[in-house]
């Protein structure tokens, strides 16, 4: 089962997105009919520039946070991407549109389980993210959004496949803001955008904390680059997708660690 994709991008740009089950994870950017480049997936091909995700370097593609979230959601670890492009398409601010396609893809096989036996913490100023392990093979995630604007925001998830879809891939991306913005003035139709004074939205929010909600989409996008499924709670604050990608390092370097351990034993 393949399914496509073609929209327009957050930087004006027009991509195409064909996506299959594969025994691996391949993501090929396609330059012409005959020119393709293939963009290893590692903790050290992912950055972020303005709040904003990317894979590879040259070829970089732009944008992939909640392409990578709905395929972490959906369970859809060995996917064949190609991308006609440098940017994924953005839809509406939210992985509701990819959902809804790539939901008619089955798991090629089971994904693997990453987990430690130990505690890990990240932290920068008022922001965290803390790793504990559980007994049960799923993934707690305790959020917690706090600002001015909007004072504060929580929430309590177990990702599952059918809570991803409901509860948390169409929560569309936000921004906080001054009435001084000139995008005020002529609002896309996707995302929010929150002041001092009141949220700016082109259509009714669709939770009362969907802001915290994008967020948990955002982090679980991050954790894709580890190719399996994170079991145990997660426990974090004001989350960024800088601080995420310094979580997800400081889980794989103790992984490492740990596996080293194994062999010289």
């Amino acid at each position: 089962m393949k399914v496509t994709f073609n929209g327009s991008c957050l930087s004006g740009a027009y991509s195409i997105l064909e996506i299959s089950p594969n025994d691996k994870f391949t993501f090929n950017v396609l330059e012409d009919s005959k020119t393709s480049f293939n963009v290893p997936l590692n903790i050290n091909n992912i950055t972020v520039k303005n709040h904003l995700v990317a894979i590879g370097k040259s070829p970089k593609i732009n944008v992939v946070e909640h392409l990578f979230s709905a395929l972490y959601g959906l369970n859809l670890f060995n996917v064949k991407i190609d991308c006609s492009g440098n940017e994924i398409p953005f839809f509406d601010g939210s992985s509701q549109t990819l959902v809804k396609s790539l939901s008619k893809i089955e798991e090629y096989n089971s994904p693997n389980l990453f987990s430690l036996n130990k505690p890990i913490l990240v932290k920068e100023k008022d922001s965290f993210i803390q790793y504990t392990p559980l007994a049960k093979d799923n993934l707690v995630i305790e959020m917690e959004l706090s600002h001015p604007y909007i004072n504060t925001q929580e929430i309590v998830l177990d990702i599952s496949r059918e809570n991803y879809i409901k509860e948390i891939a169409p929560a569309r991306t936000f921004v906080f803001t001054s009435e001084a913005d000139p995008r005020l003035k002529n609002l896309p139709p996707y995302g929010i955008a929150i002041t001092k004074k009141r949220i700016y939205c082109a259509t009714p929010l669709r939770f009362s904390n969907e802001l915290i909600r994008h967020k948990v989409l955002d982090l679980l996008g991050d954790l894709y680059v580890l190719q399996r499924k994170l079991v145990g709670k997660v426990t974090c604050k004001n989350t960024s997708h800088q601080l995420n990608l310094k979580f997800i390092r400081k889980l794989i370097n103790e992984m490492n660690r740990f596996e080293g351990l194994l062999k010289c034993c």
